[in-house]
């Protein structure tokens, strides 16, 4: 069975938007976005903040939560085995709950993150409007992608051309998952929910040989 924690959302760059989707992501504007970049960086960083702390919130509960079921394994360990189910069947109860909280919390970490996105692809199309020296936002971008990738300079030198990037290079730009955002929204949920399921077995099966007398 395939975990929803490993599947990853496809990135919508190789589709064609919708209209709708065009209107709200302001592809066919002709107005100058230039003066209002100010209130887009904002925009970033509010949403980056919310980000960033929500992040850190689920990760910091599954951590207590994984804390209080390796409580649980040494408690059914220690106890009775007629008593040692109640700590087993808690262990289970903990684990199917944070696997839940999990996907739920991951799932809105990542709708916060295409938030962020969203503003960020605002900028860097607005950012067009300058000269090549003033697209601060836009180089610093640049800048992120020419340590992970190799087509940085095809993409810099139609990012600081007159024209800018187009739609097809903002999409390269600003990636729908770049190496952070997979490390921290799908590979690190994946992890702990190996974790999660790795102490519901250890569990369970403790408590099936301490009650075959494989084990004390």
């Amino acid at each position: 069975m395939t975990s929803p924690l490993s599947q990853s959302p496809e990135p919508d760059a190789a589709r064609e938007r919708t209209p709708l989707e065009r209107a709200i992501e302001g592809l066919d504007s002709t107005h100058a976005a230039a003066p209002q970049l100010g209130f887009m960086l904002a925009g970033a960083q509010w949403r980056d903040s919310w980000l960033h702390g929500f992040r850190s919130l689920y990760l910091v509960m599954e951590v207590i939560l994984l804390g209080l079921a390796g409580g649980l394994l040494v408690s059914l360990l220690n106890l009775d085995v007629s008593r040692a189910w109640v700590p087993t069947l808690l262990l289970v109860i903990d684990a199917t709950g944070s696997l839940l909280l999990l996907w739920r919390m991951r799932r809105a970490a990542i709708g916060l993150g295409n938030d962020v996105r969203f503003w960020h692809r605002e900028i860097v199309r607005a950012e067009r409007e300058l000269p090549a020296d003033r697209r601060v936002f836009t180089r610093f971008k640049l800048l992120q992608r020419s340590r992970l990738k190799a087509d940085t300079a095809e993409l810099t030198a139609q990012a600081l051309s007159s024209e800018g990037l187009d739609e097809d290079g903002l999409d390269r730009l600003i990636e729908p998952f770049s190496a952070t955002r997979r490390l921290i929204e799908n590979r690190v949920p994946m992890l702990i929910a190996v974790l999660w399921i790795a102490w519901a077995i250890a569990g369970v099966g403790a408590l099936y040989l301490r009650a075959a007398k494989v084990i004390p």
